[in-house]
């Protein structure tokens, strides 16, 4: 259940966040028509086979604030001071990640091998 700011306080927030919402949705499919594309697949294929009869699909804004002046061999010093998603795998058939171009995505493809290696995507 969403839980909306008041309209007397952000009279626009909700018309706002229900469209981004929908085309944020509408990205959503055209990229999986592309990825069905890539696959040699028909560029339906997704919804022919009803992966998207029932979209369960979350909107999160998440803000982390900035620390550039961070330098990682003084990480311990700005230990509190480090906001962000600790490593963990997205559920669903695809994300799509909003930034302002601050690097912080990684993906890591052997979660197996002892020694993890985390690229920047």
């Amino acid at each position: 259940l969403n839980q909306w700011p008041s309209k007397e306080l952000l009279p626009n927030w909700r018309p706002t966040m229900e469209a981004y919402y929908r085309k944020l949705m509408s990205a959503g499919k055209a990229l999986l028509s592309l990825i069905a594309l890539a696959l040699n697949l028909d560029d339906k294929f997704f919804e022919n086979v009803g992966a998207l009869d029932k979209p369960s699909a979350f909107l999160r804004l998440l803000h982390y604030p900035a620390f550039s002046d961070l330098h990682l061999g003084d990480i311990t010093r700005y230990e509190e001071e480090i906001l962000g998603a600790s490593a963990h795998s997205d559920y669903g058939m695809i994300t799509l990640l909003a930034t302002d171009g601050v690097p912080g995505l990684q993906v890591c493809q052997d979660k197996d091998r002892q020694q993890r290696v985390w690229e920047d995507v």
